[in-house]
């Protein structure tokens, strides 16, 4: 408690007593059936945050009319089939001693039919600029009508047992399609004026309110638009100051939208806290809690936060994602054990995009609490793990975790393995390797053995008498795929993290993106630092078009500014020394470059575990990560920990 002065005080919201400062924000898991029932691995992913110590939880937006989801995979709030689940879901969170409350969403314009097959609705018909639909002008009666839906919702949810219920009125969803002037040309009594554009949700807290009792009622809403002609940060808290006098309990503060995206799941460029003045801004003019949130992946930072007094709660969501068991570990002061989220988006975000559950790069438990709990093995086992990246770190730790007796084999000299190249060798990604770090120092603190410097070989295995060995060798990257042209070197992925300033600056360099991840990206803004005159290139619709759209928008703001360009959909129809004829969609255009790199798939480097299974074959063999099929580094995660459980 020394370190935590702040973070570990109760505080009073409504009639409840929060036991601590940490808070869960709502967010999607895509957990619930395709028929809008709350499910057992829902309830499982939020009972697992609240034992790990959470003061605070809202679980994830679910709808309030039939018109309107998110996706397939979200609870049908205006059906009462959903109680008896809900109940059983805040029945197990308040046991753990944490308050549940659950927010209240319509998507309005923000969404598309496909899932509803309803026509979507919103204040004018303003189609949203990244899902193109015309929404249905609500009519009056039909606003009405929605406050009652919102209204009945909130009943569910209490009756189901919540603590209390959060009106959505952030990112661009039905109430802030009605506040905002950028969303709302309507000139009847619900558009026009500041009190107008403000009924909606004035009319619809006052019911929720009504309906609550002494329950808490609280709002999450943006503190800016950060948009021209939108709302700005003044706007903000005028609103909260007259929403404050319908009976809030809390305000929580927001950023994001369809018109600004990437404030509302911010990645590793955006600074740590940087959303926190918005809070700090509005508890200067109200008078109740004020939680922030955004980037707040650190108890240490959460507490400065509160010492200084610019919230009274800490939203940290993804830092729960990553370690469940975060508060409970910061209350312990065991900081070191605290799993990091390094703002990757590839297992929060980039999964709902592809309308996959939740998971996350680093905790592959997420989403599958039931299924992949750690336990005792039924009988120790000395096994070897050969490959010390993440697939194998993994692999090392679940397995002495469990019991095991293990030895973990690394032929470099450190641990790592290719994602300690792609944190440090690649520009603007070194957070990448927070989890790795994390890996390491569990496997050092838990007594693993580690061998470096030394590739392990048969009569390793053979010699050490494992009952079980673990392949995690990863992938390698041979000679470029294509050479177009002898007058021209082509390098691979490595050979290109190999070069330097006086290797390129000057140059004209083509990089070819046949990987449609992050790394031909990754590549082009380290080449580009070093002063080559860059392009990068794809087949495909984009570059990168297998990358997390908000860590792709963000990297082309940084490439921009270097001058890098882009060719889509394009043909290298023939090369000529450093001529290259290149088609796209229709014209040709010859461009000469000194330089080509070719981003090809891995390798998978299996070669040892082909060994074992025929020279050993009665040992117990099991690959993981790259060495298994090359993919992602979640994936390599993920499959550590999943043999690792079946040893």
């Amino acid at each position: 408690m020394a370190l935590f002065r702040h973070l570990f005080t109760p505080l009073k919201i409504g009639n409840c007593i929060v036991k601590n400062r940490i808070m869960a924000t709502a967010h999607l898991t895509h957990l619930a059936s395709t028929d809008g029932f709350p499910t057992e691995r829902q309830i499982a992913y939020h009972e697992e945050r609240a034992r790990g110590g959470l003061g605070l939880m809202v679980t994830e937006s679910m709808a309030v009319a039939p018109n309107t989801a998110q996706s397939q995979y979200v609870v049908h709030l205006y059906d009462d089939k959903v109680i008896p689940m809900l109940t059983e879901l805040t029945r197990r969170v308040k046991a753990h001693g944490t308050v549940i409350i659950a927010q209240l969403h319509h998507m309005g314009r923000e969404m598309t039919s496909v899932d509803t097959r309803q026509a979507i609705v919103a204040p004018s018909p303003i189609p949203d600029p990244l899902k193109k639909e015309v929404p249905h002008e609500l009519t009056t009666r039909e606003i009405k009508e929605m406050v009652q839906m919102y209204a009945r919702a909130a009943e569910r949810c209490l009756r189901a047992g919540y603590d209390g219920v959060e009106v959505h009125l952030a990112h661009g969803y039905l109430i802030h399609e009605f506040l905002s002037p950028l969303y709302n040309r309507r000139t009847d009594e619900y558009g026009g004026s500041f009190e107008n554009r403000l009924r909606f949700a004035r009319e619809v807290i006052r019911e929720v309110r009504a309906l609550a009792g002494d329950r808490i009622v609280g709002i999450r809403i943006n503190g800016d638009e950060l948009v021209d002609g939108g709302l700005t940060q003044a706007d903000y808290q005028q609103i909260c100051v007259e929403l404050e006098k319908e009976g809030l309990d809390y305000i929580g503060l927001s950023l994001g939208h369809n018109l600004n995206y990437p404030p509302t799941f911010p990645n590793m460029d955006f600074p740590l806290g940087f959303a926190v003045y918005l809070a700090s801004g509005m508890k200067r003019v109200v008078r109740i809690p004020v939680y922030t949130s955004h980037r707040i992946n650190d108890p240490l930072l959460a507490e400065k936060i509160l010492a200084e007094g610019h919230a009274d709660l800490v939203g940290m969501t993804r830092a729960t994602i990553a370690d469940p068991e975060m508060p409970n570990k910061a209350r312990e002061e065991r900081l070191d054990d605290i799993r990091p989220c390094i703002a990757c988006l590839q297992g929060c975000f980039q999964r709902l995009r592809y309308r996959a559950p939740i998971t996350c790069f680093g905790n592959a438990r997420v989403g599958k609490e039931r299924e992949y709990q750690i336990r005792p093995a039924a009988q120790q086992k000395k096994v070897a793990v050969v490959g010390g990246g993440p697939a194998g770190l993994e692999a090392a730790r679940i397995l002495k975790e469990r019991g095991h007796r293990v030895t973990l084999y690394e032929k470099d000299q450190e641990l790592g393995g290719m994602l300690r190249r792609g944190a440090f060798d690649v520009p603007n990604r070194q957070e990448l390797f927070g989890v790795t770090r994390w890996q390491i120092h569990q496997v050092n603190q838990l007594g693993v053995e580690v061998v470096l410097g030394r590739e392990c070989t048969v009569q390793d295995i053979r010699e050490g008498g494992y009952d079980a060995v673990i392949i995690a060798t990863g992938a390698v990257y041979g000679e470029p795929s294509e050479v177009f042209t002898p007058d021209v070197p082509h390098l691979n992925v490595t050979q290109a993290l190999d070069l330097r300033e006086n290797d390129v600056q000057g140059k004209r360099v083509l990089v070819i993106d046949r990987d449609y991840h992050n790394k031909a990206i990754g590549i082009g803004e380290k080449l580009a630092m070093l002063g080559a005159e860059v392009t990068l290139f794809t087949e495909e619709v984009e570059v990168g078009c297998d990358m997390e759209s908000i860590n792709r928008s963000m990297a082309w703001l940084r490439l921009s500014e270097y001058g890098v360009r882009s060719i889509s959909k394009g043909k290298i129809l023939r090369a000529d020394g450093k001529r290259f004829l290149i088609a796209h969609e229709g014209w040709e255009r010859e461009l000469e470059f000194d330089l080509v790199v070719v981003v090809d798939h891995m390798v998978a480097n299996n070669a040892l575990a082909l060994q074992l299974e025929h020279e050993i074959p009665e040992l117990e063999v099991r690959l993981a990560g790259n060495c298994l099929a090359p993919r992602k580094t979640l994936d390599a995660i993920h499959d550590g920990l999943r043999v690792a459980l079946e040893i």
